[in-house]
Parts: C-alpha cells; structure tokens; sequence
C-alpha cells in the first residue's frame, strides 16, 4: 500500500511541477539571470532594414487567400524589400486560380501539383529567395501592419538567430479554453525569452535569418518547434516579441481542437528524434527548459495514467477513494466539453478543466500514432 501511494503522489508532483513549479522557477531564473538586450526597444533606420520574405504553404486555402493577400499588402514595410512567397501544395480548391489571378511585384507564387506537407514546400521556398531575413506564417493568420518591423528590431543583435511574435486567437465565441492557456503560455515564453533560449516559436508569426535555415526531413510534422531548436542548438539566441502580434480564428469546437492536438503531440514525439542533441546538460538553461517545458509535459498523459491506476488501487481507503472521484469528474467534464455542439455555451469555470484533460488526451493520441508511425504529415484543417 506505501508503494501504490509513493507511486501515486510521485506521478502528481511530477504533473504539479511542469505546469506549476516549472514556469516559477523559471520567472525566478529570467529575473536572477537575464542578461537584457536594448536592440527591441529601438527601431531599425529606414535604410537599413533588411530584405524580407514571407513564406506561406497553403493547401486549399481559397477561403482566406484573398483574405491573407490584402493584409500581406497593408504590412508597414517598404515594396522593393518584401517579398511574399506562397507554395501551393496540390490544392484542388481554386487557391491555385485565385493566386494567379493576383498582379503584384511583391507575390510570387510556386504551384506544386502533388501535395507533400508544410515542410516540403517551405524547404523549396526557402531555396527561391536570397531575402536577408524569412518570416513564417500560415494562410489564415493576419498580421498587424507593424507585426514585421516589430520582429526585426531584435535582429539588430547579432546573437538573436530566431524570433516568435504573438499570436492571438480572434473572439470567437466558442467552448475552448485555448484562449486562457495561451495566456499561461505567454508568460513562460517571456521568461524563457528573457534567459535567450524560447523553447518553439509559433508557426504562424516567427522570423529567422535566412542562412541558418537548414532543411528538414520530409516527414517533419512540427517544423515551427524543430527550426526553432535547431536555432538553438547553433548557439544562437531566440526571442518572443509580444509586440509583433497576429492573430487567427480558434477552433470551433473542442473536437476540432483535438484534431490539431494530437498532430502537434505526434510531432513533438518525433522532434526528440530530431533535436535530443539539446537535452544534454552542457545546453545548461536550454536543457532545463527543453525538460520542463515540452519533455515532461509531453510525458503527463503517462503520469495522469500512473495515478489514475494507483488511485483506483488505493480506492478502499476515503481519501483516495475522493481523489478518485475528483479525477473522474474532470474527465466528464471534459467528455461533455468535447461532445458539445458548436457555439455551445458551457460554464467559464469549466473551460480550464476541460482543456487540461482533453490536451493531454490529445497528447496520448498523438504518442500512440507517434508510437505505430500513423501520422502523415500532411494533414487536414482543423474547423475554425
């Protein structure tokens, strides 16, 4: 019995201390150590800001290219040094008719008739332009005027090699906690940001230089987290930028945010493959939080499972015996929030409980697909 509640209390510190412990240690680390850069505060002469590309892979975006051309075009930035490259990957929606119907100097389009994934077609976008510096984004993400000038500023340090700027989800409506936990998410990029090393930047708002973009496997599923470890590794610093703001539609409904989730947890799995380099302890600070921050909680699923059968064990003595049911009653809570209709208005105190349960069942889906090499790369949009 003193096993099953070792085991039991163990697997909860664990789960206490990724989400909870972790992201204070690290405030208290960025503000002990932080070693701060005033190039963010200064914006970059006219003359010289550097040659801009945006990369785009689109696959049947024909309902927000038209969208994501006009907010390309209203960027604060000068015409003869942006460039916005978008890769069709085998659309068969009219995004392929709609782009060459479109005019401009600064849009240059490349169609590729078989769809590959993201990572394929970015890897040959990189290779159509010698731009300075590439941002990313993705077709349904809007970017504020400023958003690109915002991100440069950090590149004014020679360190900086990689910057993510904030993306916010539009109000929607919706039953999704999403929102709340990127707000919890924001504060830990800043403080990782603080201390140099932001552990993933957000696929649809991040620049980097364009000379330490280094091709990925075709197979890579999260390439926003797996270029930004790369960035890292090459002893560059990498920044958050909540100045440089975006934002993008949330998922309708909690089902169709499981549908994303267990992509991103199947690609997290594979990118250990890819970037376990990181994981050694002489990255120092890089380490810790590649641990604390993705490594452990991708592991939580596995922890919730180690107490949930412990705690069932355990379930003759009255007080485990209520953890149980405290358990229990989070993932009903979280089944009702994922069958519920779209639009469905479920109690805010509910929302964080939810999405707790929901993501980690969204990161166990993704290990198993991970685990019997079921995840395409290619994938389906989620409905927003």
């Amino acid at each position: 019995m003193t096993i099953l509640m070792m085991v039991f209390w163990a697997a909860w510190v664990m789960i206490v201390y990724t989400y909870c412990l972790f992201p204070v240690l690290l405030a208290l680390f960025a503000r002990l150590f932080s070693a701060p850069s005033h190039t963010e505060d200064q914006e970059v002469p006219e003359d010289e800001l550097p040659r801009v590309a945006m990369l785009v892979a689109a696959y049947n975006e024909a309902a927000v290219i038209t969208a994501k051309l006009a907010n390309a075009w209203q960027i604060d930035y000068p015409a003869d040094r942006f460039q916005l490259l978008i890769g069709s990957d085998g659309s068969n929606d009219g995004t392929v008719e709609l782009l060459q119907a479109v005019s401009d100097s600064r849009l240059r389009c490349v169609f590729f008739p078989r769809r590959r994934g993201k990572i394929s077609v970015l890897n040959d976008l990189v290779r159509e332009t010698d731009a300075d510096i590439i941002v990313m984004s993705d077709a349904n993400t809007m970017f504020a005027p400023d958003a690109i000038r915002k991100l440069l500023r950090h590149f004014r340090d020679p360190r900086v090699g990689c910057v993510s700027g904030e993306l916010s989800l539009e109000q929607h409506g919706g039953a999704s906690g999403e929102g709340l936990y990127w707000k919890y998410e924001g504060w830990i990029k800043r403080n990782e940001s603080r201390l140099g090393f932001l552990i993933g930047c957000n696929g649809g708002i991040f620049a980097m230089r364009r000379d330490l973009y280094r091709p990925l496997p075709p197979s890579t599923v999260v390439e926003d987290f797996v270029l930004t470890m790369c960035v890292l590794q090459s002893g560059y610093l990498v920044c958050f930028a909540p100045e440089a703001k975006a934002t993008e539609p949330p998922c309708l409904t909690a089902r169709a945010e499981m549908i994303r989730k267990i992509r991103i947890g199947a690609g997290g799995f594979q990118a250990l493959g890819l970037t376990y380099a990181l994981l050694h302890p002489k990255y120092g600070f890089r380490a810790f939080a590649y641990w604390s921050h993705k490594v452990l909680r991708w592991l939580v699923p596995m922890f919730l499972l180690v107490a949930l059968g412990t705690n069932a064990a355990l379930v003759g003595l009255n007080f485990y015996r209520l953890l149980l049911l405290l358990q229990l009653g989070g993932a009903l809570i979280a089944a009702r929030a994922y069958t519920a209709r779209p639009g469905a208005k479920l109690p805010k105190w509910t929302r964080p409980i939810s999405y707790f349960y929901l993501m980690n069942f969204a990161l166990f889906c993704g290990f198993l697909r991970f685990l019997f090499r079921t995840q395409r790369v290619t994938w389906e949009r989620a409905a927003r």
